[in-house]
């Protein structure tokens, strides 16, 4: 599935919805509505996080990026109009001004060593974990993994872009696809709601807690109660694990899986995010977190195509 990928990889457009928010209170707001601590947000490090209705169930997950002069908020494209005005509501009492800004930002990513040396080169982009963001002439550049090489997300506005991508264009970078993008997404393990999947899992089924994402010991947010309940009490039973099939599967979010007893097939989970490349198929699903990577699954009722389990590299038993 990955074999198309060099060491200077270059994603021109990623399908990532940005909401800005700006004003005095920003993050303050945020604190009191999102399961991460903002304290650990920086313009040198971007922070995960969730928000959460008030039965504790994921209505969006966030990366959240200190521009410098305003808090950008990170998620799928699709589920970002709707959940604005979810996340407006509770900010009648702050001097935050909250927006959708998608049309004014264009989320690129880089891959490969050759990048992260370009970066590094170009920009003083040395990027770690513990420093994993920096504001750039061509936009804030964050490092995501390093599963299939470093990886890194640039959010530029629309001066930066072209800036971007003029000096792109002398850098012999690959241009790849946005399929491929989201296909180390899911190889990733990264926790993704659209609007299929909103109010359906608490954090702790999409793995946030593994990925520092959720603060357990920080004030009160919306949903608090249960996502800290779930923690203390070990309540959750479920997480994220990744499926792939090296055929094309018919597979979309929202879908059951299930696994085989005997003779018979028994659901299983839930698919949260899916790819295809190359004729092949990745995908996250939520399923039991002591189930058996021996076991196969497949989406209900489609006998066509087999999918193998495994964890996420962060997953803790």
């Amino acid at each position: 599935m990955f074999n198309s990928l060099t060491t200077f990889d270059f994603f021109p457009s990623l399908p990532l919805g940005v909401t800005k928010l700006d004003g005095t209170d920003n993050r303050q707001f945020l604190q009191g509505q999102l399961t991460c601590e903002l304290d650990s947000l920086t313009t040198s490090h971007s922070q995960l996080g969730a928000h959460c209705d008030a039965k504790g169930k994921m209505m969006a997950s966030l990366r959240l990026i200190d521009s410098g002069n305003e808090v950008l908020a990170l998620q799928a494209a699709e589920n970002t109009a709707i959940h604005l005005p979810m996340l407006t509501k509770y900010a009648v009492f702050s001097k935050v001004t909250i927006t959708d800004s998608t049309d004014e930002f264009i989320c690129s990513g880089l891959l490969g060593q050759n990048a992260q040396q370009w970066l590094a080169d170009n920009y003083g982009a040395a990027l770690n974990a513990e420093n994993d963001a920096v504001n750039t002439d061509i936009g804030t550049v964050v490092k995501l993994d390093e599963i299939n090489g470093p990886r890194f997300l640039v959010v530029s506005n629309k001066k930066q872009h072209t800036a971007l991508t003029q000096v792109i264009s002398n850098a012999q970078a690959q241009s790849q696809s946005t399929s491929l993008w989201q296909a180390l997404d899911c190889a990733s393990g990264a926790p993704q709601v659209t609007p299929v999947t909103q109010a359906e899992f608490v954090p702790q089924m999409l793995n946030l807690q593994m990925i520092d994402a959720i603060n357990f010991k920080k004030g009160c947010y919306i949903g608090q109660e249960t996502v800290a309940r779930m923690h203390f009490r070990g309540l959750n039973k479920r997480g994220m694990f990744i499926l792939q099939s090296s055929s094309h599967i018919d597979c979309n979010v929202g879908d059951n899986v299930e696994k085989q007893l005997g003779e018979n097939w028994r659901n299983a989970g839930i698919v949260v995010s899916v790819a295809h490349v190359n004729e092949q198929t990745i995908a996250c699903a939520v399923l039991p977190t002591d189930f058996e990577l021996s076991e196969s699954v497949r989406v209900k009722n489609n006998v066509q195509g087999i999918f193998t389990v495994t964890k996420p590299a962060y997953f803790v038993d």
